[in-house]
């Protein structure tokens, strides 16, 4: 019995380990590629979407968020920023270039959402 211990303990050591370093990943950036792509975070009040721009192209991002599975429309209902500059009602228009990144922050300051959600597409 002492013997298993002794054995079991590393195993669950390591397994401990992992957990904390990726058992959290509720702060993981997700991301998009895909022109006319939407991606949600839930019930969230606030969420990150790193999108690659596969070609050159005039896009918007827009955020929304969902309340009894409609968007909401109170003009706090949801904020939207490009690379930490923020957009105008929620809506950023830009000038993607092929295989460059762009990190879109959405948020929301109702106090109940079921779905925080970030578009990119052609305006």
């Amino acid at each position: 019995m002492e013997a298993r211990l002794k054995l079991l303990l590393p195993v669950l050591s390591v397994s401990a380990l992992a957990t904390i370093l990726l058992g959290d990943t509720a702060n993981a950036i997700d991301t998009m590629e895909a022109v006319g792509a939407e991606k949600c975070g839930g019930p969230v009040k606030s969420y990150e979407v790193e999108f690659l721009a596969p070609d050159n192209a005039s896009l918007a991002g827009t955020a929304k968020a969902l309340v009894n599975g409609k968007p909401a429309t109170e003009p706090t209902a949801a904020s939207l920023s490009i690379d930490g500059r923020p957009c105008t009602n929620a809506r950023c228009t830009f000038e993607a270039k092929k295989g460059q990144s762009y990190k879109f922050v959405a948020s929301t300051q109702l106090p109940r959402v079921e779905n925080l959600c970030i578009v990119v597409a052609r305006p």
